[in-house]
């Protein structure tokens, strides 16, 4: 824990010393950029726990549970994300994605989370639900209303599921000193902008005995600062080190045991 705390303060102080000294490419990424074969289906689980000082214990462990799968509705090619989130003995949050298997656009998006509310989005039909409640323009609760308009904002455009992050990142074709812009929307929140996130080296990593060989993908915003290790040979996201406000982590680790 001590090597990894250490490792990434390492890379922050780092990374604008890398910038400098050499020429980053930018791509901004559409729907050409995106390289589906890349998709690994099947099963997943990671750890997620935080650590709020250098000596404290692990804290706030979660369990995520991610399917991956293709299928066919309404004729069309899919690719499904189903996410469940475990808690301690309690199911916080779970999720089901379904984008285009050509680039990866969404189609649907559904959402629960425990104490707040339901929200479901049809991409092609152009309706949001909350708490399967249908929502239009003429609504004028505070929640309904920024959810609609957030949502009406996205129309039209090529976007990339934010919930979805660890399926992104692994279509991308990363390459050294890269920064790539990638059109992420939240649904019900904000708008689709494109977020950074640049290759800033490489690293191998000691994953359940084996050496990985990975790249370092980095996004840094106001409180917070993420290093992404990726797996050169199988694209997935092997470990998430986040600093939050200078001072508190958050570690993603990839479960070895897929099913």
């Amino acid at each position: 824990m001590k090597h990894t705390i250490l490792l990434l303060c390492f890379l922050i102080q780092i990374f604008p010393l890398l910038l400098t000294a050499q020429k980053n490419d930018t791509i901004i990424v559409t729907s050409k950029t995106i390289k589906m074969s890349q998709l690994k289906q099947g099963k997943s689980r990671y750890l997620v726990y935080f650590v709020k000082s250098e000596n404290a214990p692990a804290s706030d462990i979660q369990i995520w549970n991610i399917d991956v799968k293709q299928e066919k509705i309404n004729n069309k090619e899919v690719i499904s994300v189903t996410q469940k989130w475990d808690f301690k003995d309690t199911v916080v949050h779970i999720a089901k994605s379904i984008s285009s298997a050509i680039n990866f656009k969404p189609v649907y998006h559904e959402s629960w989370w425990q104490k707040r509310d339901k929200k479901a989005f049809d991409v092609e039909q152009k309706k949001i639900w909350i708490n399967d409640k249908e929502i239009t323009d003429t609504n004028s609760v505070k929640n309904e209303r920024t959810a609609y308009t957030s949502f009406a904002s996205s129309v039209g455009q090529y976007y990339l599921n934010w919930h979805l992050d660890l399926e992104v990142f692994s279509m991308l074709p990363l390459r050294k000193n890269t920064t790539f812009l990638i059109p992420f929307y939240e649904f019900g929140y904000d708008t689709p902008r494109n977020i950074p996130y640049t290759t800033i080296g490489e690293d191998v990593l000691v994953y359940s005995g084996k050496k990985i060989e990975c790249w370092l993908l980095y996004h840094e915003e106001k409180g917070s600062k993420e290093t992404f290790w990726i797996s050169k040979k199988s694209n997935e996201v092997l470990k998430l080190v986040q600093l939050i406000n200078e001072n508190i982590y958050r570690y993603k680790i990839k479960l070895p045991v897929d099913e």
